[in-house]
């Protein structure tokens, strides 16, 4: 019998496409099937990772809100992007991965059937976590302009019903790499602001730009600020992946 939360969940196939690769073990293959790179993590991460096994406060379930340090430097990181002063013993918490972030405020606000717009393509595990929270996905397309991705703002408008509770957004974005514009982003704060929801951002590629595009991050946008609810990871901007 299979669960109704996992009815609509189909497997990524990230495994399969790994294993295929391993067993051609080709050194000249660019592989891409789980953001491999060769460029290693910053010393002072791998240095303080080490450390860590050997630390007896790190041996721990306390503090649940994640360690204080921890929650102060994301704070200020966040806050130095989105121009908002967070509180980070009130406004901060922290999670086992970026992914877990989002499904624990999926749950937090959203009750089984509420809708959250999501763009077509998306990566499939938001898609995934969506359906695991109890919500129903409203693929918004992207569209291409000028040989880019463009977030068709008709179809944005036309996703909205009185189900609405969330926008999950990603700029720059998996798989495609949006970056979202600034009439993209006024865009999805009108639909915010006319169905009183929230934008659930994950900011887990905030600052990989090949362009000399400015980070815009939507809370900092007019009167969003109690209405973004960001997820951070160190996983692709500091190359720690799992």
């Amino acid at each position: 019998m299979t669960n109704s939360r996992l009815a609509n969940i189909p497997g990524i196939g990230l495994d399969q496409m790994g294993n295929a690769a391993d067993a051609l073990a080709s050194g000249t293959m660019l592989r891409l099937e789980n953001l491999d790179t060769d460029l290693p993590p910053p010393q002072e991460a791998t240095e303080a990772t080490k450390a860590a096994v050997g630390t007896d406060a790190a041996n721990s379930y306390l503090p649940f809100l994640g360690m204080h340090a921890l929650r102060e430097a994301a704070a200020r990181r966040v806050s130095a992007t989105a121009g908002v002063d967070y509180v980070p013993d009130e406004q901060c918490i922290v999670s086992a991965g970026g992914l877990s972030g989002i499904l624990n405020a999926l749950l937090a606000i959203l009750e089984p059937g509420d809708e959250v717009i999501i763009t077509d393509p998306a990566y499939a595990g938001l898609i995934n976590r969506i359906y695991l929270a109890g919500g129903v996905p409203k693929l918004v397309p992207l569209i291409i302009e000028d040989r880019r991705w463009r977030l068709d703002i008709d179809a944005l408008r036309d996703a909205v019903t009185e189900k609405t509770r969330a926008v999950l957004t990603m700029s720059p974005s998996m798989p495609s790499g949006i970056v979202h514009t600034q009439e993209e982003w006024d865009e999805i704060v009108a639909v915010v602001r006319k169905t009183d929801a929230h934008v659930l951002h994950d900011a887990a590629m905030e600052r990989i730009l090949f362009t000399d595009t400015s980070v815009i991050h939507p809370a900092s946008l007019d009167g969003m600020a109690d209405r973004v609810i960001t997820v951070g990871s160190v996983s692709k901007e500091y190359r720690m992946i799992g």
